[in-house]
């Protein structure tokens, strides 16, 4: 300094400026004076230097301003001018010294201003000098001089030396404040608080300087306003402004005076000086103007942000930064918001609010919630650039919120603020209104300045949002913004489980439910004992909580504690079952083992929740949700609501786990709770626990309290800006736009040069977006919001999950990368998210396969850019793995490849990889570069693809092995609804191209994407499977999976269907693998439920079909000892399987299960087991196949081997049908078998039966209903009184019921009989049902199992199956079989089984009596069924085939033969009962014809109703040619049907000569009379067919031969001569043990009826001569054989009835005489009784019979003195036939009709059609009786009707005839009357004739048959001629017959009917050979009866004499001599003189 002024000496000498050397000398004498002891102090030496450079300054030389300037900085640098301490006076400071020296700073030029305003830059930056605020004023205002007069460099030098002054002021001020501090910190031990407190205040008084320097500057500045040209001083004051704030330390908010002028003065001042935008008087700032302003007002935030009293200012400040410009001008001010939102210390500043909150404090989150409205409305601005900038404040703000999770902005006293004030991480959520409020919250100072800026704004203002006054505090509002806040409700754990709508979108429970539970309704007290539930239940806890509980505590591993509650369930039922209680609780183990988890979890949420010791705390689960969260699990769950609900009040009441030993505050944790806790998803993270342990080891997570406050905080503002920020960033990527049909985001991809700039914003306006949605990904993770993330993932999603081909952007690789990468957390919270990140999942797999598939066309270029000699594979990992290797042939060097080696270092344990992340790929890609223009292409593109696809394998990996329960479940609910999207909506891979009309017809072909999500299901199952989950997880997986696979599996592409069917049998076999099935669950039944639903409800292929029957059988071979419940779906798939191809498989599978050794398991699936066997013998049809004749003919051979178990069948290749339904029964018999020996068993295990739970309400018994017996009896009395109610089954059944020998009383409480019943049930049904050939197999098996029966289970369950099963399935098999036509081979089954049933009675009845030889009271189940057989008997008996009448008759008489000896007397008297009906009701057919006609009618057209014959063409040749043998059997005695000339067996020449026997089958059908008067007369036809006629007697003829052959054994006292009976021989003898008097009765009361109808026939001869000509007879039809047969064996049982009845009871004549003299008794109480009537009965019988010889011989030449008959015209001749022959006792009082020629005469066919071809009777008689083959001439007009034709060729044999029955029951009936438009009846009383009516020819080789009689034919023809005029006296007189209401019954004379001459002739013939041969009979009668009597021995004769007196004298006077003469003797042998008749 010496020197420099010693210079100036010099150099002012030079320049002659004597003062200014003079004072130069003096200062530099006066430094040199100075030394260490005399020093002067600084100021002066400062004061004399500075004086001699400011006039050398001054002086303006150049040489001496240098010198100057020099020497300025010299005194700043130099030490001597800086020691000591300053003086008070500020003037004499240096600053104030520098500024008097440079005072002529403007007047010097630009270089020497700028090095002044260095000098004082210079001294800025000095480290000690002496400031104030004063000083710093001072110098602010000379630099502010010299920067309004200078040039830029001056300027520059000015601003930078002001700043640096203000800073250095700042900061001088901030060291006094933290000296004073420090002072305190070394004295806190000493002094009070308050001290304390006053010394911070006065150490934060230090900065009130500041306020002065402040206001200077805002002064200036106010000043500045005013002028007109003052902007370039404006930017110098806010620079200087902006630089003091922000070097003011934060501790300045302390200061009470500061903080008071900032919110007076300060900021309304930049308020003021900002002024209102568009304002046309103010000057408007320019845009660095306004730049500085607003940051300065951020730095305000930074100084006082936290004082709650300034808050409203700092509101009013940003309202008017970013609120009152308009969205275009607002640019600046948002990027001075991103500059605030970028600084985490700045948010913190915000969001710590400090002080007492008083009436006017504004909120935390006010200038947030400000801010962010600002940028929400700025988004929507058309300016790219406006709205890129919001875009950029959200990314800035979403960026520092990561930086405040990582602790950053915050310091320890903030962190323990923020800790404080929000303790747990959900108290940090925002909740108050979602956006900024109105001026009401502002201090009335700033809302008058607020108001008048918001009155002066013009119109492109964009305002406040809204002015709705609220609360000033601003903490509740009623008011929300248009978005959703965060009071949204979280999605609840269990609410995942509640999800049902995807079920029910897709309309799945149409294809599949699985069952929610079996509740079977046993939640009411009507159903289920409740008592005994509840009662279960408490006993259930007690045992939970003593037993199991203390056990599992102490168990470390999950899987041991599940294990062990699976055996505690198992064993819960076990127990149960052992019960004996009638009514037992219904449970399984499933539903315990579901009650357990529930019950133990609901629990753990009480202990946790407090609720048990403050019982105010709601609980969380309802009882109702309690119950129907174990009944809705997707589970078989067989657990009623009663017994939950008691376990739920248990728990409630009481704590399992806390009695148990459970500690909640214990830092370890039971296993259980681990277990319990993943179950219930009651962790923060979804993850199992664990895992969760797994990775705290690994993973080491540095916290500290300001990471945990920077996670609040950051919570707290997202959870107030999250519907802004999602707006913000999701607004641009879901903008429409252009022309050309792209998206916003396709612009990326596709620009265009003009647009070049453009189209860059907009790109770097969605790349900053999808930046700062990756961003709040993040965010929404750490802050634990993942609740809220899925508007995120559905924005990333919808932006990159698109199909670009082979393209992809590079923000779209980052976008799926934070998708893959987070979305398993995010999911796991927010299962709304789950769809996004499949999305990404799907887009990934498809970029893979577009790719690295062979198509790909960038793999040329990518391959050709890289140098490396690899090979290029890759993975498909989307297509189940499989890889797809490819070597690209490039030409030239062929280089290649390998895009995923940089991979094989990577590891699963960590979620993302380090070394080859996304953005470093990106970033080595250049992609984000200009010239990238952002898309990634080649190896980039490969190896980007590569870490996505394994990222995105990892998210399923870790989905399955590591979400807890309610995680696992939202993922795969989701995973399925969205692979539901993926195959059943239609995909279109272009749907924005315009399809050509040529490429429409492919549409219908488009198939569902390569890249399906089916593969992830079965992958992410099989993982979850095989993890080791628990059984519970396993379960709830399972109900959501099963059903979307099984729909998978209906799916029409194959591949697809065959993928799921895959998935299903994968997930199927490996649990069967992993999990054993314990005893009495079933959820093993719940996993294969899937495959029985697709083929029960048909819904799949047959080709599909066949893949799941071999899936099953594989399962089975594999794994058949665990299938256990799953044998019940099992055998409900093969039950309704396709067989053709899997035959011997299925076979297998059944064989296989019944050599299962688990009792539980069979009796569980034993049902099922049964009811597909059975399907498959029902189904089993030869006809489907052609299966050669050689294998059908071994099959029969080998029936009689059949039930022998090792017979040996044909191989399994060679298996057919028929093999399967042999082999199929085999398996039942040893089903049967097995039932056997378990029925044994001490200990029964409990059968399944919920098929059938109702199946023994109604059993069925036969139907003791003939068909068809109904008689019209045309208002004649029916004689037959005897009542049919013993055969009556109802009361035997109620006798059972009281004997308790049903089903419910017989079977155990295992059901195990029950089971046996439905086997035997199904195997009668398939009886019926199963094919023809294989019907004896099944009859065969039945019956051996049902005769097994007697030996186990017993014989009462063998007679209730019988009576309920069997002998129902005969009859309803005959009735089935006679209501369709059917083969012969039908009724031959039909017949073996019948004659089965009758032997097994019978062998029933024999071991009934062995077993038990007390017989007293009949065994009610015995006495049905032996009457339910006879009943099916007397139905076959009905039936109009011979085969089966034969059946019938034999039946009844195989019973009689066996059983008789055993039966007691009331099984006797059912038997005589049924033969008694049997015997009435085969006569009926004739019965009805007969009561048409009157006694001795010859008309033939009926007297009381009109007969008619209709033909049908329902029958055969063969058919018929039987029917006429059997005609002449029945209607011909034996002398009639040979002749001499014959030597057949019938005589055929009179009958077969010409005649044509054709397919037409004859109906009589009955008319009223007045038919006319009836609208529908046909309803009232009767139709009797003929061949129900003959086949009755037929059947009616062996019946009565059964009958005699019964009585006339042994007989004591008389011998029948058999050969007259007609009766053969039959070994009978001893069967009549038990028979009594009342039987004898009933047995002659059937030979009575017999004798009845025979005689009623044979008086009608009209009716005969009817007869004769329908059924093809030579002679008029007769049934004199029965007659007299019934009559004679009557006369001998009544003889032998008699004389045992005088022997025993000691009758003597004269007694005798008496009985005869009484009435008979119609009830007999005794055997007497019964004897009297014998005796009355064989006396009238005897009388009868010798009048009637008596009456029949007067007819002959030698008149007897007894006729009372006239002359005889012609005696040559016998008289031909005498009507009163037939004349009984009781004559009808009706007249009798004859025919007359003159009725040929009338008009008879007024009506008649040309359609209708009948006879017409006015034709000549050739015509009409030459029969021909032409149609117009047939009897009736036949159309023929496809249904009752039938063709078959039998055997005629007896008992093989099949013949196809035409039967008449009323079934047929009514198709008759349907059928009366089609088959044309006559409409007139014509008779209608068969075509084999005789030909005059032959009815003239009839009449002269006898050569030797010629006169013979006038005798007939006068004979004819006569009848009309003959009066006899025996004869009726004609009278009408009263009305009636039968329409039968007519009320006037029926019209006589037109008889042809020729037909006459031919009716007279017949008559007059029928009378010689009635005579004929009644002779051989009267002989026999007469050699019997002659038979007995005197003494036997004797007692008789009484009776048979008066008979035998009437034979006396007989013609011919051998009868008077045996008479005679008679009387003789009986001591009676027939002269005198008074003996007695």
């Amino acid at each position: 300094m010496e020197d420099l002024l010693l210079s100036i000496v010099k150099e002012a000498g030079n320049c002659k400026l004597t003062n200014l050397k003079q004072r130069a000398q003096e200062a530099h004498d006066l430094l040199a004076a100075q030394n260490n002891l005399m020093r002067n102090p600084s100021y002066e030496l400062r004061s004399v230097c500075f004086l001699p450079l400011k006039l050398s300054l001054e002086s303006k030389k150049s040489k001496l301003v240098t010198l100057s300037v020099s020497g300025f900085n010299k005194i700043i640098r130099d030490e001597r001018f800086q020691c000591g301490t300053e003086p008070e006076d500020d003037s004499l400071w240096l600053p104030a010294q520098l500024l008097l020296a440079t005072s002529s700073l403007l007047s010097q030029c630009e270089d020497t201003q700028v090095h002044i305003l260095r000098v004082v830059l210079n001294l800025a930056c000095s480290a000690s000098w002496a400031l104030n605020g004063r000083l710093v004023m001072l110098m602010i205002g000379r630099c502010g001089d010299a920067y309004e007069a200078g040039t830029q460099p001056i300027r520059a030098a000015a601003q930078a030396a002001a700043s640096q002054t203000l800073t250095a002021f700042c900061t001088f001020l901030d060291e006094e404040c933290q000296e004073i501090l420090q002072q305190q910190q070394k004295h806190k031990n000493s002094g009070s608080s308050a001290e304390m407190v006053y010394t911070k205040t006065s150490a934060v008084a230090c900065f009130n300087e500041a306020i002065p320097v402040m206001q200077y500057i805002c002064s200036k500045l106010e000043e500045s306003k005013q002028l007109t040209k003052s902007n370039e001083l404006t930017v110098y004051l806010l620079e200087c402004l902006l630089t003091f704030v922000s070097t003011l330390p934060h501790t300045v908010h302390s200061n009470i005076h500061f903080t008071t002028f900032l919110w007076q003065r300060f900021c309304p001042a930049l308020l003021a000086f900002l002024g209102t935008p568009g304002h046309p008087t103010g000057h408007p700032l320019t845009t660095s103007q306004t730049k500085i302003v607003y940051s300065t007002g951020i730095q305000v935030v930074r100084l006082v942000g936290r004082e709650r009293a300034l808050r409203p200012v700092l509101e009013a400040l940003f309202h008017r930064m970013l609120l009152l410009p308009s969205p275009p001008k607002r640019l600046e001010p948002l990027r001075a918001a991103k500059e605030l939102l970028r600084s985490p210390g700045r948010l913190a500043d915000l969001l710590l609010l400090s002080g007492p909150i008083h009436r006017h404090a504004g909120d935390d989150m006010a200038i947030i919630r400000l801010i962010m409205d600002s940028i929400e409305e700025s988004s929507t601005c058309s300016d790219t650039s406006v709205l890129l900038a919001s875009v950029e404040c959200v990314g800035a703000l979403l960026g520092s919120l990561e930086a405040l999770c990582r602790g950053e902005g915050l310091n320890q006293e903030a962190a323990d603020i923020t800790n404080n004030r929000y303790v747990t991480l959900e108290q940090s959520d925002y909740s108050g209104p979602l956006t900024y409020e109105s001026l009401a919250r502002l201090p009335k100072p700033y809302r008058d300045v607020v108001a008048n800026l918001k009155y002066q704004s013009d119109s492109d203002s964009s305002g406040i949002e809204g002015n709705i006054p609220e609360n000033e505090g601003g903490t509740e509002s009623d008011c929300s913004g248009a978005t959703e806040g965060p009071e949204d409700a979280i999605l609840s754990d269990d609410s995942i489980m509640d999800d049902e709508s995807f079920l029910t979108n897709q309309q799945l429970q149409k294809l599949y439910k699985l069952p929610k539970s079996l509740n079977l309704g046993r939640s009411g007290v009507d159903e289920c004992n409740t008592d005994m539930e509840r009662h279960n239940a408490r006993h259930f806890i007690k045992t939970l909580q003593q037993s199991l509980l203390p056990n599992l505590l102490t168990l470390r591993s999950s899987i041991q504690v599940d294990e062990v509650l699976q055996e505690f369930a198992s064993k819960c039922c076990q127990h149960n079952s052992a019960q004996n209680y009638e009514i037992s609780t219904i449970m399984n183990a499933d539903g315990i083992y579901l009650a357990t988890y529930s019950a133990l979890l609901l629990d753990l949420k009480l202990v946790q929740s407090g609720q048990y010791e403050d019982k105010s705390i709601p609980v969380p689960i309802t009882e109702a949700q309690f119950v129907e969260e174990i009944h809705g699990s997707g589970v078989l769950v067989y657990v009623s609501a009663t017994w939950l609900c008691e376990v739920y009040q248990n728990v409630l009441s009481k704590s399992l786990l806390i009695s148990a030993g459970y500690d909640p505050k214990s830092s370890h944790q039971p296993s259980l709770i681990s277990l319990l806790t993943d179950i219930g998803g009651l962790s923060v993270s979804q993850l199992l626990s664990d895992w969760q342990k797994l990775q705290r080891l690994h993973i080491s997570t540095d916290t500290s309290p300001e990471i945990e406050a920077g996670i609040k905080l950051s919570r707290r503002v997202l959870t107030c800006c999250w519907a802004s920020v999602i707006s913000v960033l999701g607004l641009p990527l879901s903008e429409t736009t252009c022309p050309n049909g792209t998206s916003a985001l396709s612009r990326l991809v596709a620009r265009r040069a003009r647009q070049k700039y453009k189209q860059k914003m907009r790109d770097d306006v969605i790349t900053t977006c999808l930046e700062g949605l990756h961003k709040a990904a993040s965010l929404s993770n750490t802050l634990k919001l993942q609740s809220r993330s899925s508007s995120i993932l559905s924005l990333l999603s919808a932006s990159s999950c698109k199909n670009q081909g082979t393209k992809l952007l590079a923000s779209h690789a980052l976008s799926l990368d934070v998708l893959l990468s987070k979305g398993l957390e995010l999911g796991s919270h927010s299962s709304a998210c789950w769809p996004h990140v499949f999305s990404a999942c799907v887009a990934v797999a498809t970029l893979e396969h577009s790719l690295f598939s062979k198509t790909g066309s960038t793999q040329l270029l990518m391959v050709a850019q890289n140098p490396q000699n690899n090979i290029v594979t890759s993975t498909t990992r989307s297509d189940s793995n499989e890889k797809l290797h490819m070597a690209f042939n490039i030409t030239g060097d062929e280089e290649t490849v390998d895009i995923y080696s940089f991979l094989h270092n990577t590891s699963h344990m960590t979620n993302d990889i380090n070394d080859t992340s996304i953005a470093e790929i990106v970033e080595k890609s250049g992609a984000n570069n200009t010239q990238g223009q952002r898309i990634l292409s080649g190896v980039y593109a490969a190896k980007v693809c590569c870490v996505l696809s394994q990222k995105s394998d990892e998210l399923f990996h870790a989905a399955a092995l590591r979400l807890s329960l309610p995680g696992l479940c939202s993922f795969l609910t989701e995973l399925c609804k969205a692979s539901h999207m993926q195959l059943f909506t239609k995909y279109e891979e272009s749907p924005r191209q315009e399809k050509k009309w040529w490429k429409k017809e492919l549409e219908i072909q488009q198939k569902p994407p390569a890249t399906l999500l089916l593969h992830r299901i079965g992958e992410v199952t099989l993982k979850s499977v095989k993890s080791g989950r628990p059984l519970i997880h396993i379960m709830k997986l399972w109900s959501i999976v099963g059903p979307h696979l099984m729909q998978a599996a209906c799916h029409k592409d194959r591949t697809i269907s065959k993928k799921a069917v895959t998935c299903i049998h994968d997930a199927v076999t490996a649990l069967l693998n992993e999990q054993a099935e314990l005893p009495h669950f079933h959820f093993n039944e719940a996993l294969i439920k899937p495959f029985e639903n697709l083929l029960c409800l048909e819904l799949c292929d047959t080709d599909v079909q066949d893949q799941i029957v071999a899936c099953l059988c594989e399962f089975v071979e594999a794994n058949r000892t665990e299938i256990c419940s799953g044998w019940r779906p099992l055998f409900g798939t093969l039950r309704v399987a396709n067989t053709r191809n899997n035959a011997a498989s299925i076979l297998d599978v059944f064989k296989i299960f019944l050599s299962t050794d688990n009792t539980l398991v069979f009796a569980n699936a034993a049902l099922d087991y049964i009811m597909c066997l059975l399907s498959h013998i029902k189904n089993s049809n030869v006809d489907d196949l052609p299966s050669e004749p050689v294998q059908v003919n071994q099959y029969n051979e080998k029936k009689s081997l059949f039930l022998d178990k090792e017979a040996e069948f044909p191989s399994k290749l060679l298996l057919g049908p028929v093999d399967l339904c042999i082999e199929s029964l085999k398996l039942l018999q040893s089903c049967a078998s097995i039932l056997s020996a378990i029925h044994n068993m001490p200990k029964c295990p409990t059968f399944n039966l919920t098929h059938r739970m109702n199946i023994d309400t109604h059993p069925q018994l036969v139907d003791s209903v003939v068909q068809n017996s109904d008689i019209n009896y045309f208002n004649q009395i029916n004689m037959n009184h005897i009542s049919y109610e013993n055969l009556s089954t109802q009361s035997d059944f109620e006798n059972c019921e009281k004997q308790k020998i049903t089903l419910a009383h017989l079977d155990k409480q295992s059901n195990i009989l029950k089971i046996y019943y439905i086997l035997l049930e199904g195997l009668a049904s398939a009886s019926t049902l199963a094919a023809t050939k294989n019907q004896p197999y099944i009859v065969e098996t039945l019956f051996k199992l049902i005769r097994d029966l007697i030996e186990n289970p017993g014989i009462n369950f063998g007679f209730y199956c019988i009576n309920h099963i069997l002998l129902p399935m005969v009859q309803n098999w005959l009735r089935q079989n006679v209501k369709v036509q059917k083969p012969g081979e039908v009724w031959q089954n039909f017949k073996h089984c019948c004659g089965l049933a009758s032997e097994l009675v019978v062998d029933y009845l024999y071991e009934l009596q062995k077993n038990d030889d007390n017989l007293e009271n009949d065994h009610p189940g015995a006495i049905l069924a032996l009457k339910q057989l006879l009943l099916i008997l007397i139905d076959c008996i009905s039936q109009p085939s011979e085969n089966i009448a034969r059946l019938g008759s034999s039946c009844i008489r195989h019973v009689i033969l066996s059983a008789g000896k055993i039966l007691t007397v009331y099984q006797w008297e059912i038997l005589v009962l049924a033969l008694h009906r049997a015997c009435t009701v085969s006569l009926n057919p004739l019965y009805q014809l007969s009561l048409v006609f009157k006694e001795h009618s010859d008309s033939f057209y009926g007297d009381l109703a009109t007969v008619k014959v209709a033909a049908r063409k329902d029958t055969s040749v063969s058919e018929n040619e039987r029917l006429y043998e059997l005609a002449q059997q029945v209607f011909l005695m034996q002398s009639q049907r040979y002749c001499s000339k014959c030597q057949t067996k019938f005589c055929e020449c009179e009958v077969t000569k010409g005649v044509i026997i054709d397919d037409r089958s004859y109906v009589f059908l009955l008319y009223p009379y007045d038919s006319s008067t009836i609208l529908n007369p046909d309803l009232y036809t009767i139709r009797v067919p003929f061949k129900n006629i003959v086949v009755g007697i037929l059947a009616h003829q062996m019946l009565i031969q059964t009958v005699s052959s019964a009585l006339l054994q042994n007989l004591n006292h008389i011998t029948p001569i058999l050969n007259i009976l007609q009766i053969s021989s039959c070994s009978l003898r001893g069967i009549l043990t038990k028979v009594n008097a009342k039987h004898i009765d009933v047995l002659l009361k059937c030979l009575e009826i017999s004798n009845i109808r025979a005689k009623e026939f044979d008086v009608r001869p009209g009716l005969k001569f009817l007869i004769q000509k329908v059924g093809n007879l030579n002679k008029a039809a007769n049934l004199y054989t029965q007659a007299n047969t019934s009559e004679v064996v009557q006369i001998i049982v009544l003889i032998e009835l008699c004389l045992d009845g005088i022997g025993k009871y000691n009758i003597d004549p004269r007694n005798l005489k008496d009985i005869l003299a009484r009435e008979e008794k119609t009830i007999c109480l005794s055997d007497l009784d019964y004897v009297e009537n014998f005796l009355k009965k064989l006396y009238s019988k005897w009388n009868k019979l010798c009048d009637s010889y008596v009456n029949l011989t007067l007819v002959i030449p030698e008149v007897s003195e007894e006729s009372d008959e006239d002359t005889i015209e012609e005696p040559v001749y016998p008289k031909p036939f005498k009507l009163s022959d037939f004349k009984q006792e009781e004559t009808d009082n009706v007249s009798i009709s004859t025919d007359t020629d003159s009725y040929l005469e009338k008009d008879i066919l007024p009506d008649l059609k040309n359609e209708d071809n009948i006879i017409d009777s006015n034709e000549n008689k050739d015509t009409q009786l030459q029969k021909n083959h032409s149609s117009n001439e047939s009897l009736l007009a036949l159309k023929k009707n496809n249904g009752n034709n039938s063709e078959n060729n039998n055997s005629t044999d007896d008992e093989t005839n099949e013949m196809a029955a035409k039967s008449n029951t009323k079934q047929i009936y009514e198709k008759c009357k349907i059928d009366l438009n089609v088959i044309k009846y006559d409409k007139n009383t014509l008779l209608q004739m068969r075509k084999s009516t005789l030909s005059n020819d032959r009815l003239n080789s009839i009449i002269y048959d006898k050569p030797n009689e010629p006169s013979k034919l006038k005798a007939s023809q006068s004979w004819v001629k006569d009848e009309p005029k003959r009066t006899d006296s025996k004869l009726v007189p004609h009278t009408a017959v009263s009305s009636r209401s039968n329409p039968f019954i007519s009320n006037s004379f029926p019209p006589s009917q037109p008889v042809p001459t020729e037909i006459q002739q031919q009716r007279m013939m017949s008559i007059f050979k029928d009378s010689e041969t009635f005579k004929t009979t009644r002779i051989e009668t009267m002989e026999a009866c007469l050699e019997l009597l002659t038979s007995l021995s005197a003494e036997k004769l004797s007692p008789l004499a009484t009776i048979l007196k008066q008979g035998a004298v009437s034979l006396v006077g007989a013609q011919d001599e051998k009868i008077k003469k045996s008479a005679e003797i008679l009387l003789q042998r009986m001591n009676i003189s027939y002269i005198d008749h008074d003996n007695y």
